[in-house]
């Protein structure tokens, strides 16, 4: 039987560095649920981390569009790859789309996206594309939570689904059984990631964010809507615009990262196959990851770990 183990939790809760003392501990495979850091240039901003080797970092060009449907294309020959060498592959990754995908769950993914109709969307606000998924779909819109209601590229790919989709929902063929994989999920309390956010946006912003927004700006009407609206770029985007000074730019990115790790958080606790750590109220981190590494141990069937 294959075996993976996948770490989820909101954004700037420790996800990544728990995924690198892992990797370290038994034969695996890194790779990244993350759907910003697959973008090439994106690296300041997003939190690339690239010290332990992590699949699915850089591997699209940012202009491109990249869907969960493409990150299950692209996954599913590493994860093979990976069963044949003994190896335990780690999913690491706060976004929920990729991780309910990984399992069959959403219905959607085997609808490729419409350039030409995405093209013409993107033409409208938020206001009409709401108007217009109400008409083709309203009970689609009413299963949108608050924040994708009001997200135009949510919206944009609603409305594609409810164009393109038939009667009968299509699926593609999951790449675990509930049964072959230990989910740990990582949690806080609010306060406490703002706390951590507020101090990574001012370390990313001293190690170059601001250029590197520079940088992807000088092409921005080509980059895709997926960068374009990303936590840390858009608010920089809108600084390097005029629209807002430096100061209300840096005060909305970190909103804009704690509104993702409460939606993070809305997502994940629907999924009652996560083993919940809450890294806060550990007494060390060295006992957390020692409760941890026991409870995979135990799931992998070994005290060593494979």
């Amino acid at each position: 039987m294959k075996r993976a183990l996948i770490i989820v939790g909101p954004t700037a809760v420790g996800k990544t560095d728990l995924a690198f003392s892992l990797s370290r501990a038994f034969p695996s495979v890194l790779i990244s649920a993350d759907s910003i850091q697959v973008y090439l240039g994106a690296d300041i901003i997003s939190g690339k981390d690239r010290s332990v080797e992590t699949f699915f970092l850089d591997i699209v060009l940012p202009h491109k569009s990249f869907s969960v449907r493409e990150f299950i294309e692209k996954v599913r020959p590493l994860i093979e790859k990976a069963k044949k060498e003994n190896k335990i592959p780690i999913i690491v990754g706060g976004t929920g789309f990729y991780i309910d995908a990984l399992f069959g769950k959403i219905d959607t993914i085997s609808i490729p996206p419409n350039k030409a109709l995405r093209e013409k969307l993107e033409k409208l606000n938020v206001r009409k594309l709401q108007e217009k998924l109400k008409k083709l779909s309203l009970s689609r819109f009413y299963r949108m939570n608050n924040s994708d209601v009001n997200n135009k590229r949510r919206l944009v790919r609603a409305i594609e689904i409810a164009i393109t989709r038939g009667p009968i929902p299509v699926r593609v063929r999951p790449l675990f059984k509930k049964k072959e994989v230990l989910i740990i999920g990582l949690k806080s309390s609010v306060d406490h990631l703002r706390s951590r956010i507020e101090t990574r946006v001012e370390e990313r912003i001293k190690k170059g964010a601001i250029y590197e927004a520079k940088r992807l700006f000088k092409d921005y009407e080509a980059l895709s809507n997926q960068v374009k609206a990303a936590n840390g770029y858009k608010q920089l985007f809108e600084y390097l615009k005029g629209k807002l000074t430096y100061d209300v730019a840096k005060e909305a990115w970190i909103n804009s990262e704690v509104k993702t790790a409460k939606n993070q958080m809305t997502w994940f606790k629907r999924n009652k196959n996560i083993v919940w750590f809450d890294p806060v109220r550990s007494s060390s981190k060295r006992i957390l990851y020692r409760e941890i590494l026991s409870l995979i141990q135990d799931f992998l069937g070994t005290s060593n770990g494979v």
